[in-house]
Formats: C-alpha cells, structure tokens, sequence
C-alpha cells in the first residue's frame, strides 16, 4: 500500500489528479463507493463501473424527461399491464420475474418486447418480435397510437407536460404501418399493445438494459419510453412507474463527496471522454444538479451515471495521451478484457509502456488481473459487512452482518480505498473499519450498523407515497415533465425522440450487409454465470462449458452447420468462435452470441491469458464513436456478422 500511494502521489503532482482511472465492476458494494469517494476526493472524473453499458442510457434519458428513475415491479391485483422491455428476468432477475407472474395471473396483461422467444416471451399475453435495434421506432409508432385515439391521460398532459404539440407534430406519420417496415412487427400488434398498456392502468413499462446496447439507435427507445410512461397517466402512480426517492435516513451524498469532485482545487479537466459526451461528464452532472435543485437540492442519488467517462476514453487516454494522459489504472472485480467493446485496446493499454501503474484487487484471478502490477485478494460477500444499496437507485436499504472472518491476506475492498486515502493526506474522511464507516452513512437514521443487524427487520424503507409531483413538482429546470427535455438542448443533444437505424443495419448499410449478412446481438443473461463471472467454478461450468451461438435452424441448413458444431463468427473488427445452438426462439437472418467467455482452464500467461479474445463476442465490437449511443454506450446489439463452420476455409483468411 505504500508503493501504490508512493507512485500515485508522484503521478498526480507530475500529470494531474486526472491521471488517475478506476473501473470497476457489476454491483460490488463497498468497493463501488469507496472508490467513488475516494476518486472525488482525489480529484478525478475517470471512473467506471459495469453500469456505464448498463443502464447510464436509460436513467438519464427519465433523469431528463421527469427528473429521476422509476421503478417497475408490479404489483399483483392492481397493476394491469407490464411492457417487458429489453430484459429477461427469467435469468437475470428471478424475484422480479416471479413477481411479475403472479400479477399476471391476477389479471395482469404481460407484453414482451424481445427479438428472442425468450422465456418472458414464451409467457407474454403478446409478444412483439421486432427486428434487432428497431425499438425507437415500435415505440414511437405506439406514441402515436396512443395520441391519435385520444388514449393519453390529457389533464395530466395539460397541466404537467411540455414539448406535447411539438412532439404530436413529429410522430404525426410514424404510424403502425410505417413502423411495421421497420421492426417487421405487424402493425396490428403495434395497435393491440398501445391500446393494452394505454387503457389497462395502472401500467408499467420497464426498464431493459439491452436498451442502452442499441448504439445510435438506442436514444430514441430510451427516451419514448420514458415519455410513454408520463403522456399515459402512469408516472408516479401505484401500481404503475413510480419515481424513486433518494435513500431515507441515510447520508448517502454527504458521505460521497460528489460536490468536491466538482469544485475540487486541483482537478483542472473533465473526464477524458466529456467533449463528445457532456451529457456524462463533471459538465453534464453539474447541469443536472441545477435543474433537479428545486426538488432535490442533493441531485441524483447514483450520480455516477452522470459522470461516467467511456471505456474508449480510457483506453485512448493511455495509449494516445488523449484529450490528455492517463497513467494509473486499477481495476477491481472488472475485467475489462472480457465486458467491454474492443478489449484488445485494453490489452495494448495494460501492456502499455505508457501506463506507469495497474493495480487489480479480485476474488478470482481474471484475464486483466493477470497483467497487474498489484494484485490485492478481495474478500467475499461472506467476509464483510454490507448495506445494500444497489448504488442509490432503490429507495431503501438492507443490512448484513459479516458471516466469517477474511481468509488468508484478503481484505474488504473498503480497505483499499481507505488505506489509500489516509496515505494520500484524506485521513479525516475516512473511518477507521468499514462497520464505522456505515455508522457514518446511517447517523441520521439514529441507529449503528450495529443496531440493525441486532434486529428481525434488518432493513430500512420509507412508507409508500405517490404523486410527489403534485407537492413538489418535477426535478427539472421547468418542474415539470419535458418530453423534449431541455437539458438535452443545452448540452448539444436533439431533444427531439428521433428514430435512427442501428450503426450496420441492413437497411443502413446494405452493402456491407452483403458480406455480413445476419443480424448479431448478444450478451443475453446465462442463470449461471454473471457477465464474466463464475466460469471457474466446476459446478456452475458443468451447466454450459462452452461459449452457445444460437441460430434458426433454417440458416443451419443453409451454411451447413449442425448442432454444436464450432463456427466463426466474423464481423469487419475480426472473428471469434462459439459452438452453434439451433433454435427457432429466433429470427432466421438473426444470431445471438453468448457473451464476456474465456477459459480459465487453459493457459494463463500473456498473450493468450486463458485465451481471453477466442470466444468472446465483445473482442469483435466496434466501439468507435459512430457506433455509441448519445451517452457513449457500446453498441454491444444490433450489429452485422457473418457465420460460418469452423472446419471450412474462411474466406478472409
């Protein structure tokens, strides 16, 4: 710990605290914090977590409509209709999905927006099939259902909303027919739904991570869903999409430090990705927080949405010194080489001259941490104490007692940042042990950590209110709902909703589409793995042992591929290979690739390092600016490839 404060110091007085980059992982509370806290207290905006292509799209799509998130669990016998959006809870969220049948069995109407006949889908009341990376334009198209029959909830809309006639005029033409060439969805269906969830309130439509993986195409979808929810009468209602309050009782902002990353003495320079996307930068959060101050004077309760850099922004940092250098990096319960776009720039940025620190702090060795200068051993969930938060985006939170003591040298990841900061002159801000700490965020709760996990409800949430807005108005420079947000305006973004083809698409690019024929999406959740996750443990590996690409059983035939053949998938930035699952839960020009494989059974020095870049989708990914999305999200679906046998000659050899 002192070598590494040693060497960070030096590297904040020779380029700036800005030198300086932490990526982290999917939720990984303490170490999710702790590193913000101490990156704000250090001075720099180059931090990452998995939620930078994971929901920065859509939260601040609602952040900017109606001034905060929703939330999406039904609830059953009053709820009347779930638009399952973008996700598949049967694997990623079984206690979301469980609820969610129980409405339905109660009279809920479950509508499932899905390219795949997912396990969701093959449960839906009805299913809408679009084509990959269409769904800006269903959306729109059920806009305009809803405005044209007159289905929208117009006291609300009168008196709460603005930017309406101005968006009327622009969805004017984009009817069901029109949206039907587009998304290959009957428009019949594109009728049925609109009708549904307009008239069967309370309604929801829900959040769906493969909505921020849609690249350009995906601002549109995030942004009309958003002004579904509010035209329809269902924002901040029971039963339907209700806004989510910052953490009760709890010093959440206080404890964060977001206002001394903002005006912090040394920091001179936002994120290195914040010239092309100021809606996530130093720039874009300090806009926020102006307009939510009327009704949040703290702003938004998981800030780092707003102030992710993107993964690309790291890597030319290091590598090109540009828009200025970066020469530290930890990563911790992150790899990188797996999740994100383009990882073999991260393996050059790692392997890097350039870079004069690379710290890794994990419970497994990955991939990435295999090209550490330190690597720290983590301890688990069971070593430490926690408060859940799920990074203040659930208004409520839970408490757990540490089960067993750390094995060996593993240490908390509180740990790390606390030992850092006290070397690196933060002494004062940091508590002693991670249980001390929490009795820092819980002061105003009036009870210790300790105290609650003494007792049966080990948990804190507010009582359930609704309409706040009619107290409060919305957290936005107007209070109220803009459908064209101005915010959006003021940073260089169309406030306008407006549909845009995916980067390749074979209505965009058709003649590459002549080369690379068939859709590709993947990254779809597998119940036993998470993102990169778990693939060393043998009796989760016996349910899958190799990386699934699913294809129609028709296209099989065609390019003479059988069942769990090894094929290539090829796309313009390389190939990779996976064994082909036939299905026909898909559309015959469509494949699903598995996504984050690699193998730690196989050889684990650079470069192959467990042959991190074989099988994984993600190393084929382009992640150049012309294919993100308006907040810098990777276009992980909805992309072109080809595919072919592994056995026969490629053609680009």
């Amino acid at each position: 710990m002192d070598e590494i404060a040693s060497k960070l110091k030096n590297i904040k007085q020779e380029h700036g605290p800005e030198a300086v980059a932490v990526i982290g992982g999917n939720t990984h509370e303490p170490g999710d914090w702790a590193f913000w806290r101490f990156c704000n207290l250090f001075g720099t905006p180059n931090y990452i977590s998995q939620g930078r292509n994971c929901g920065v799209s859509e939260f601040i799509a609602e952040c900017a409509v109606y001034g905060y998130h929703t939330s999406r669990l039904p609830i059953p016998g009053l709820t009347g209709c779930t638009v399952l959006w973008g996700s598949n809870p049967e694997n990623s969220n079984q206690l979301h999905y469980k609820a969610m049948l129980k409405a339905q069995r109660q009279g809920m109407k479950l509508i499932v927006v899905d390219p795949r006949k997912s396990g969701a889908a093959s449960q839906a009341d009805l299913w809408l099939q679009l084509r990959p990376g269409t769904d800006g334009a269903l959306s729109l198209a059920m806009l305009q259902v809803i405005i044209a029959e007159g289905l929208y909830d117009k006291t609300f809309v009168n008196d709460w909303c603005l930017g309406f006639d101005a968006l009327k005029a622009y969805i004017y033409d984009f009817t069901p027919e029109k949206a039907s060439t587009i998304t290959r969805v009957p428009a019949e269906k594109i009728i049925q739904a609109a009708r549904i969830y307009a008239t069967k309130k309370p309604s929801i439509v829900t959040w769906g991570l493969a909505t921020c993986h849609l690249g350009p195409a995906g601002k549109s979808a995030a942004q009309t869903k958003a002004i579904l929810r509010a035209v329809t009468g269902n924002l901040d209602v029971e039963g339907g999409n209700v806004l989510v309050r910052p953490l009760p009782r709890y010093a959440w902002h206080e404890n964060l430090h977001w206002d001394d990353l903002i005006n912090h003495p040394e920091r001179t320079r936002d994120n290195v990705s914040a010239q092309k996307y100021p809606i996530t930068s130093v720039r874009g959060y300090r806009a926020f927080r102006e307009s939510m101050k009327q009704v949040l004077p703290n702003g938004y309760g998981a800030a780092m949405y707003m102030l992710v850099p993107t993964t690309r922004g790291i890597w030319r940092a290091i590598l090109e010194g540009n828009p200025y250098p970066v020469k530290a990096v930890f990563t911790q319960a992150s790899n990188p080489l797996s999740v994100f776009a383009q990882p073999k720039r991260f393996y050059e940025a790692y392997t890097s001259q350039k870079l004069s620190l690379h710290v890794a702090m994990e419970l497994f060795m990955t991939p990435t941490a295999q090209l550490a200068d330190y690597i720290l051993p983590a301890a688990s969930w069971l070593e430490r104490p926690h408060v859940k938060t799920r990074w203040a985006l659930q208004d409520y939170y839970i408490l757990g007692d540490q089960a067993v003591q750390p094995l060996f040298e593993r240490r908390d990841d509180y740990h790390l940042w606390r030992e850092l900061g006290v070397r690196l002159g933060q002494k004062k801000y940091w508590a002693d042990t991670l249980e001390e700490m929490y009795d820092w965020f819980l002061k105003p709760s009036g009870k210790s950590f300790s105290d609650f996990v003494a007792q049966k409800d080990n948990w804190c949430r507010p009582s359930a209110q609704f309409k706040k807005w009619e107290k409060h108005g919305f957290a936005t420079n107007s209070g109220k709902v803009e459908l064209l947000p101005s915010i959006f305006k003021s940073l260089g973004i169309d406030s306008l909703p407006r549909y845009e083809e995916p980067a390749r698409s074979p209505i965009r690019t058709p003649e590459l589409a002549k080369t690379y024929p068939l859709i590709l999406i993947s990254g779809a959740r597998v119940r036993h793995f998470t993102h990169s996750c778990y693939r060393q443990i043998k009796k989760l590996r016996k349910h899958q042992s190799d990386p699934l690409l699913e294809i129609h059983p028709k296209t099989a035939q065609r390019l003479n591929i059988r069942e769990k053949e090894w094929v290539y998938v090829e796309t313009p930035e390389g190939r990779i290979q996976q064994r082909a699952r036939l299905t026909d839960t898909i559309s015959e020009d469509v494949v699903h690739a598995d996504a984050y494989w690699w193998y730690p059974e196989r050889n684990a020095k650079a470069p192959r390092l467990y042959d991190a870049f074989d099988s994984n989708i993600n190393a084929i990914i382009p992640d150049d600016p012309q294919f993100c999305d308006y907040a810098g999200n990777n276009h992980f679906r909805a992309l072109l490839c080809n595919v072919y046998p592994v056995s026969s000659k490629s053609r680009n050899q």
